[in-house]
C-alpha cells in the first residue's frame, strides 16, 4: 500500500498543514487512512484529539527512529494509505521513513 512521507529538513514549510488535508479529503472518500506523527510536538495527535479526526483517520504517535519503520509497516497493513509527518530537522528517523515510503 501506498506510504506518503512529508520530509523538509527546515520546520514551518507546510508538511503537518499538507498531511492533514490530504488525510482529511482522502478520509472524505472513504479511503482508510493512518498518519504517523513523527513530530516530537505531536501536533496531529494534538488535533486528533481535539474532536477533528474523521473515524476512518488512524493516527500514530509516540515514534522515535528506533520504532518509525515498524509503526509503518503495521500502518500499512490495516490502511490501505499511510502518511508520516516528519519533523523539520535532518535526522536519522526520516531515513528509516524514506525507507518504507
Amino acid at each position: 500500500m501506498p506510504t506518503y512521507a512529508f520530509i523538509s529538513p527546515k520546520g514551518g514549510v507546510g508538511k503537518t498543514t499538507s498531511s492533514l488535508i490530504f488525510a482529511t479529503q482522502l478520509a472524505k472518500r472513504g479511503v482508510g487512512v493512518s498518519i504517523i506523527d513523527a513530530d516530537p510536538n505531536y501536533p496531529i495527535q494534538k488535533w486528533a484529539t481535539g474532536g477533528y479526526c474523521p473515524e476512518n483517520v488512524h493516527v500514530i504517535s509516540n515514534i522515535t527512529e528506533n520504532n518509525i519503520a515498524l509503526n509503518i509497516r503495521e500502518a500499512a497493513a490495516i490502511d490501505p494509505i499511510v502518511i508520516v509527518d516528519l519533523e523539520g530537522t535532518a535526522a536519522k528517523i526520516v531515513i528509516h521513513a524514506l525507507q518504507e515510503a
